[in-house]
């Protein structure tokens, strides 16, 4: 039995329409959740609706309202938002195809499945499918979702689509002010090699279930030992020592994929004669530098 459907309308371009429902891609229902409580008693604190004024309100006497300046509100009642509800509320509209590999991740937000909505609308959601893989591009429109209008980019997703919600432009930093201070400079061509090495010897297939929440596992755990009354298990990450040298650490981590790291390099121009009679830089612990230098 398919999932309940998040949201159910059409997808429309140009003329052509069709019935799809949109799923959410991803679930927080694995995620441990804390609750706050009385300490000594554990009774669950709770929250009730209060105005600074009359004390607690219910629910019904809640009313929607936008603060203009400070303490100071315009209430907006419910048949006025109705009023000015947008037909992307039931419409997903492509405007614009773009190349697929020209989005930047930093735009993409909330994810989500799209299916058919039914037999009927099963053959034209095929063709569009596939004439946006084919193509290799991604469709641009808007959707309403829960009263506010997001654009979107729609793209081929296994047998279907995956729709993800986008940032606005005035929603995303501009990235300058964050790489200002990176200076422009040649790449040393041995450290280069090294790098190119250590990325192939690493290479594989994506496979995201090799990605862990580890701090939810280590919650569980905690909880876990907590209720049967046992000490809970800490493990502490082992830390990163504060300096290392570059090249030493690329010619290690290249011992660890299974190469040496001096197969990897290319002896520089003019360097070679001299190289070639040096004897291999041996490798030295990270931890082992450290203590020598206490030592010192």
């Amino acid at each position: 039995m398919a999932p309940r459907a998040y949201w159910t309308g059409n997808l429309k371009i140009s003329l052509v329409s069709f019935g799809v429902r949109l799923y959410n891609a991803v679930s927080e229902a694995e995620k441990v959740r804390l609750n706050q409580v009385h300490k000594g008693c554990n009774a669950r604190i709770k929250m009730p609706t209060t105005c600074p004024i009359h004390g607690q309100v219910d629910r019904s006497e809640i009313v929607k309202a936008y603060e203009f300046e400070k303490d100071k509100y315009v209430v907006i009642e419910q048949e006025e938002l109705d009023k000015i509800k947008l037909r992307s509320e039931k419409t997903i509209e492509l405007t614009k195809f773009v190349p697929a590999d020209s989005l930047r991740d930093v735009y993409l937000d909330s994810a989500y499945y799209m299916a058919p909505d039914g037999p009927v609308a099963e053959e034209p959601f095929r063709v569009v499918r596939e004439a946006l893989e084919k193509t290799g591009t991604a469709g641009i429109g808007k959707l309403t979702i829960a009263g506010r209008e997001r654009p979107v980019v729609l793209r081929p997703g296994d047998k279907g689509f995956t729709l993800n919600t986008l940032h606005a432009a005035n929603e995303v930093r501009d990235a300058t002010p964050y790489f200002d201070e990176i200076k422009d400079g040649e790449v040393n061509q041995e450290y280069m090699q090294l790098a190119m090495t250590l990325i192939k010897g690493k290479m594989g297939k994506f496979d995201p279930t090799e990605f862990r929440d580890r701090y939810q596992d280590a919650l569980v755990e905690l909880v876990k030992s907590k209720i049967a009354g046992q000490a809970p298990v800490i493990i502490q990450e082992e830390e990163l020592p504060a300096t290392f040298n570059f090249a030493e650490a690329l010619k290690q981590s290249l011992d660890g994929v299974g190469r040496p790291a001096e197969e990897a390099v290319a002896a520089p121009a003019g360097k070679a004669a001299a190289s070639a009679k040096k004897p291999p830089a041996k490798s030295v612990p990270a931890v082992a530098r450290k203590q020598k230098r206490k030592q010192a």
